[in-house]
């Protein structure tokens, strides 16, 4: 008796696999920086799933009028079959997506009768940032700067307007050793950051310090940090105290999408 030849294997998408769970992870992150708690991220991670779902489902549903019209009977039955059956998985798929995400949430929500570790806290904002603090940022800030630059023609005074400011977007835990985990990022950082002052900064093809200032001024290193730390918590203090929203939005631009070859 012959044997049945094995069926091919449908191909997969493989593409987007690994992209998807790098822009979830980064999206849980940001909504947790601005507050969000990690069950509510989840849920609106998991109906942003459930809503590509049902755009999919949407699409193959209007398959079930694009089968051959020469086709016959039965292959017009089976195709109708197929669709149906295509359309019923992608619907319980999108349902799945948003109830898993519920129940995840809602256990994470009961509060453990025995923790066994602290709960963490939520950081805590500050007024305002003492003199001293600020001196100390902004020496850090131009010793890196210039190291990248060479350029030293910048306002200080301008820099003493601004770093108060942008400082408030660190919490008070983080105040005392954020000299650190300044002088860290820039050694982590520092070939990203060198691109963007050779492009946009003193001297650089598309420099325009009449537009975006930022990138002249070494409190720009602070605010690429916390660019990439807490960014709604700097848009937040930014623009509620300086009269340059347009700046920090041209300057977030460089720094996130303005760096390729």
């Amino acid at each position: 008796m012959s044997q049945r030849a094995e069926r091919p294997r449908l191909p997969l998408i493989a593409v987007y696999g690994e992209t998807a769970a790098s822009a979830q992870r980064r999206v849980v992150a940001l909504l947790e920086a601005a507050g969000t708690s990690p069950a509510e991220a989840q849920r609106l991670i998991a109906a942003i799933q459930a809503g590509a779902v049902e755009g999919a489902h949407g699409e193959v549903i209007e398959l079930d009028t694009h089968a051959p019209a020469s086709s016959s009977d039965e292959f017009q039955e089976g195709w109708r079959g197929a669709i149906e059956a295509a359309s019923g998985q992608l619907a319980h798929i999108a349902d799945r997506t948003v109830r898993k995400a519920r129940t995840a949430a809602a256990a994470s929500e009961i509060p453990p009768a025995a923790p066994s570790r602290p709960q963490r806290s939520l950081p805590t904002a500050v007024d305002s940032v003492g003199e001293e603090q600020v001196h100390q940022v902004l020496e850090a800030a131009e010793r890196i700067f210039v190291s990248l630059t060479g350029y030293t023609g910048y306002d200080r005074g301008l820099s003493e307007d601004i770093l108060p400011v942008v400082l408030k977007a660190v919490s008070a835990e983080q105040q005392d050793g954020y000299v650190r985990r300044l002088e860290a990022f820039a050694e982590d950082n520092r070939e990203r950051l060198a691109q963007l002052y050779g492009k946009y900064g003193p001297g650089g093809p598309f420099e325009d310090q009449a537009r975006c200032y930022l990138t002249h001024q070494p409190e720009s290193v602070v605010v690429c940090e916390r660019l990439d730390t807490v960014p709604l918590w700097l848009d937040g203090v930014w623009n509620n105290e300086i009269d340059a929203e347009l700046v920090l939005e041209r300057f977030t631009k460089f720094w996130r999408f303005g760096l390729g070859a």
